[in-house]
This record gives structure tokens, sequence and C-alpha cells, in this order.
């Protein structure tokens, strides 16, 4: 039992580990984050930090999730806006009405979106 209990306990800290996150080549930081008006995207969230890396998903309705990863030099993020892998998410995109800065890198700039709750 104590066995099963151990496989058990590696395989959900693999599937929840941030080894799965493709990191993004600096010849792609271009066009990591677009403007994307397909009516299945949901968004992209910021999933928190370590020391080498921010971790990033983007959402969609019927297609698989993508989990991605910057390089933490290549990205400066706000602190009040930066936390550790895996503590919470938060939506972030190119464009905000309310024009909160979420950081920013030297192609574009990233705002918070304000979700209803």
């Amino acid at each position: 039992m104590k066995k099963y209990l151990g496989i058990l306990l590696v395989t959900i800290v693999s599937l929840t580990s941030c080894d799965n996150y493709k990191e993004v080549k600096s010849e792609d930081l271009k066009s990591i984050f677009v403007l994307n008006s397909s009516s299945t995207f949901k968004g992209y969230y910021y999933e928190g930090s370590d020391k080498d890396y921010h971790y990033f998903i983007s959402k969609w309705d019927f297609e698989k999730d993508r989990k991605f990863k910057l390089r933490a030099d290549k990205l400066t993020i706000g602190n009040k806006y930066r936390f550790s892998f895996g503590e919470k998410e938060l939506r972030i995109d190119l464009l905000s009405e309310d024009k909160v800065e979420f950081g920013q890198n030297e192609f574009c700039k990233l705002y918070i979106v304000k979700t209803m709750n």
C-alpha cells in the first residue's frame, strides 16, 4: 500500500511541476503574447515565478491549454504582481481598459485583466 501511495504522490507532483512548461526562446519573444480574437480563446494567465523563470498558460475552450515559461531576465514584472509558482494565477493581456500594467519586455507591455466574479 505504501508503494502505491508513493507512486501516486510522485505522479501528482510530476503532473503539477514546472517541468512540463515549454521554454520560449529569444527569437519567439515577439510573438508569444498575441492579440487573439478566437471565440475559443480564454486568455493568458500568469502562474508565478521562480528564480529562473516566469510561468504562463494560454487557456482555450476546445483546445489543449498551452503552458510556457520565459526566462526571468526576458520579462520585467512589477513586484506587487510577482508571486511564487503555483500560488495563484492572474489573467493578463496586451490590452486593458484599466491600463493596470503587469510587466513588459522589449516587444510589449502586458496589463492585468480584471475579471468579473
